[in-house]
């Protein structure tokens, strides 16, 4: 009795896990390609080479297109 229960137990959480992977997963390809230029943008501002007129335009182009800047 003990060992199926387990075994659903464990069976329940693999197919949470399973169930959860994907919708995370796709979520970065839903994003307009001028979000993906933003987001990659911002990323050299962490190491100091990042120009504002260019995250600015990016930011507008961005919202234009549907996404959501971070």
């Amino acid at each position: 009795m003990t060992k199926h229960l387990m075994l659903m137990l464990a069976l329940a959480l693999a197919l949470a896990l399973v169930a959860a992977v994907p919708a995370t997963a796709a979520e970065p390809e839903h994003q307009p390609y001028s979000c993906r230029l933003l987001d990659d943008e911002q990323r050299k501002c962490s190491f100091g080479s990042c120009d504002a007129r260019t995250l600015n335009r990016l930011r507008k182009e961005c919202l234009r297109d549907g996404g959501r800047p971070i």
